[in-house]
């Protein structure tokens, strides 16, 4: 009897998930398989779906793929994949293997996730350059203030950058490898300035008060936020909170990104707009929310991410090959390098993983343990742009000017 395998990537796409499939393809072919793809039950290159199916559906499944001689199935996907595959196993008569995949890198029983290198590369790349675009804002003024000239800031910009990620703040912590210089070393004093994940639940005090000093000492600031917080009097999500209306998805999950949906960067930009005082902030402070959504999971690639993932691929042929099932295929990290490993599906099915407290500097961003651990996925400190501070000689200003200097407006 023929080898025959359907293969499926499913839920949202990474830049690499067509590598894991490169990766089986290579494997499977070498090692006598027949191919079906699965279009329509997953993503990128072979479409996408995020249908939960229900019993009477995986019946129906489980009859097709008899009909067709599949005896294998192979699925890319993150953890509502690995529960429909494991929904799917229990009524089909098949070697069911999952290959992890997920920019949003929540998954248990793993190191990292493909596709989560290659959005950090994105978003931090991104992050940076908004931070350089939008500081040109910043500007000072002279003001009159009670009759006395006041210098104060006309203009402060504050840049909200929005990330994925509805769990787990993995991705809003990638972000701040904007802020390590080329020798791996976070500078503090870079862009972002305060990045907010569901780790550190949300005080709104907190986050004023940290944005006041960050503004004080540099005349503007970029922070960075994930799709939802977690609010730290109430314990409930912002979504749920302040949302209109809140639009789930199939598997339960609150959508965001679309133009109903509850935006965590906008909810910020309003809070700072009315409620944050700045005393050095004689004009205005001028913010804006950038929400970059499917942008950061299809517009660059890590090739270290690209490569991990193609070994996924072919690892879980290997699996079927040496006839397991019921598997999932994780990477692991071993003396400084990354290997394949296997794990039950069910450690992945429908659970999540967080970024753990010792990668997390409060709302600061990522400890040095955090850019040690995972920078090299986006091909390590040189991967993002580095740019020099100019330094210019101070040159004196003539008396007649400083005696009567432009006053931009009065301060009431």
């Amino acid at each position: 009897m023929a080898k025959r395998m359907i293969i499926g990537e499913s839920g949202g796409p990474t830049p690499v998930i067509d590598w894991e499939v490169a990766g089986a393809l290579d494997v499977a072919q070498k090692s006598g398989w027949q191919i079906y793809g699965m279009i329509n039950g997953p993503g990128a290159g072979l479409r996408t779906t995020r249908i939960k199916p229900k019993k009477d559906q995986y019946e129906r499944i489980a009859e097709n793929l008899k009909l067709l001689g599949v005896t294998a199935v192979l699925y890319f996907g993150g953890n509502d994949s690995a529960a429909q595959l494991l929904g799917l196993s229990k009524v089909a008569d098949i070697a069911a293997i999952h290959g992890i995949k997920t920019i949003d890198n929540d998954l248990p029983a793993t190191h990292h996730c493909p596709g989560y290198g290659s959005a950090t590369l994105f978003n931090a790349t991104a992050l940076k350059n908004v931070d350089n675009d939008f500081s040109g804002y910043g500007v000072k003024g002279n003001f009159d203030v009670g009759g006395e000239i006041v210098e104060g800031w006309n203009v402060a910009p504050v840049a909200i950058y929005q990330v994925m990620g509805r769990k787990a703040g993995w991705l809003a912590q990638g972000t701040g490898f904007a802020k390590v210089d080329p020798k791996g070393d976070i500078d503090r004093d870079r862009a972002p300035h305060i990045i907010l994940s569901k780790e550190v639940t949300f005080d709104e005090e907190e986050f004023l008060g940290k944005l006041n000093n960050v503004i004080s000492q540099r005349g503007g600031a970029a922070i960075v936020v994930q799709e939802d917080l977690t609010d730290r009097k109430t314990g409930k999500s912002l979504a749920e909170l302040y949302a209109d209306s809140l639009v789930r998805d199939e598997s339960g999950n609150i959508q965001h990104g679309r133009f109903e949906s509850f935006s965590p960067g906008m909810f910020l930009a309003q809070l700072v707009s009315k409620k944050l005082k700045v005393e050095c902030v004689l004009g205005e402070v001028k913010d804006v929310a950038l929400v970059p959504q499917h942008i950061q999971r299809s517009c660059m690639m890590s090739p270290v991410d690209a490569s991990e993932a193609y070994k996924v691929g072919a690892a879980s042929v290997d699996a079927l090959n040496d006839g397991l099932t019921g598997k999932s295929v994780v990477l692991k990290r071993e003396q400084g390098h990354t290997v394949t490993d296997v794990t039950d599906m069910e450690n992945i099915a429908a659970k999540e993983r967080s970024v753990e407290m010792e990668y997390i500097d409060g709302i600061c961003g990522p400890t040095k343990k955090f850019v040690d651990e995972f920078i090299y996925l986006i091909g390590g400190p040189a991967a993002i742009p580095h740019y020099s501070r100019s330094t210019f000689n101070a040159v004196e200003i003539p008396a007649a000017i400083r005696s009567n200097p432009y006053v931009k407006k009065e301060k009431s």
